[in-house]
């Protein structure tokens, strides 16, 4: 008998694509443009689509890793190595990977150990979260995915996700009404975005970007960016 050849998951890769380039526009985009140019905002616009797309993932590495341990090592080591450069071009604070492991450990135990649990480890993890990137943002995000696969109501992540952004962004930062109202629209559309390939990506088969590649384009892009900037 012929063995199944592995099934190429294209979704997964699709929402992988748009997230290294989101990623890596709204970086450079921080680096090279004036901030109001119209260039810049729609950089900007576009990069929010990164965090709802790696927040959806980490929920579904939770469900499908063999290992919890090693795939929390990932996340931790390659935090490590990209606060360097990171570090070089925002200053001080916590990449988005330490803020993606914590989002990690967050849903983990709220999956062994129940809501109040969950709970308190998200509130524990809020006076750090303020110098992490996307602070108690991502988190949240990923706690919305969480539960909400388990109800398995996920056409709710299309008004939770954005409502949730919108409100922590208010109190966490201040910025103009129609950054609020454009930035929620930009969260909104990756959130329709995550949910129209949910299913597609959740079927069998695996990309071609791995983990690795995916984990890896992160600090060699701030690093090429770091070296191609004015200062």
């Amino acid at each position: 008998m012929s063995e199944d050849k592995p099934q190429y998951n294209a979704a997964r890769d699709l929402l992988k694509v748009i997230a290294i380039i989101a990623m890596t526009a709204d970086h450079a985009s921080t680096t090279f443009l004036d901030e109001g140019t119209i260039a810049y905002s729609i950089c900007q616009f576009f990069g929010n689509f990164t965090i709802v797309i790696m927040c959806f993932f980490i929920v579904q590495g939770l469900r499908h890793t063999r290992s919890v341990l090693n795939y929390a090592l990932r996340p931790l080591s390659w935090a490590m190595i990209s606060e360097a450069p990171f570090y070089l071009l925002f200053g001080f604070s916590l990449n988005v990977l330490f803020t993606l492991l914590a989002s990690l450990i967050i849903i983990y135990l709220i999956d062994r150990m129940g809501w109040l649990v969950g709970i308190a480890a998200l509130a524990l993890f809020f006076p750090l979260s303020l110098i992490c990137d996307w602070s108690i943002i991502a988190p949240v995000f990923t706690g919305i995915y969480y539960v909400l696969h388990k109800m398995q109501k996920e056409i709710l992540s299309l008004f939770l996700i954005p409502t949730s952004y919108f409100i922590l962004r208010t109190i966490l930062y201040t910025e103009t009404r129609i950054e609020y109202i454009t930035g929620t629209l930009s969260i909104f559309l990756a959130a329709l975005l995550v949910f129209a390939l949910r299913k597609k990506v959740e079927d069998r088969g695996k990309g071609l970007i791995t983990g690795i590649v995916f984990y890896l384009y992160y600090p060699v892009h701030l690093a090429v960016i770091y070296l191609l900037s004015p200062w």
